[in-house]
């Protein structure tokens, strides 16, 4: 069973304003924790989150923000960017 990536409108607009290779490298790896049937081995826990978990994944210099629902194996990616800066709001 694979999980269904889903980007909100924040992490779109922040996945448009990466470079190409960096756009190409990040779907790349989102197919491939979407084949993972146990995705959360994956990803760290971001601490202070405890009614909805909020997960990183790191893409080279990159990070995604995201949630696991595991309901309906989706995958919502929050915000995406460069390790630097995404943890600000997290």
């Amino acid at each position: 069973m694979t999980w269904r990536v889903v980007f909100t409108p924040e992490a779109e607009r922040d996945f448009k304003r990466l470079p190409e290779a960096d756009e190409q490298r990040i779907k790349d790896e989102m197919a491939d924790l979407a084949e993972e049937p146990y995705a959360q081995y994956y990803v760290k826990n971001l601490k202070g989150h405890r009614n909805a978990p909020i997960y990183s994944y790191q893409v080279g210099e990159c990070r995604i923000i995201l949630t696991l629902d595991n309901g309906v194996m989706v995958i919502f990616a929050i915000e995406v960017g460069d390790r630097s800066k995404v943890y600000r709001k997290y």
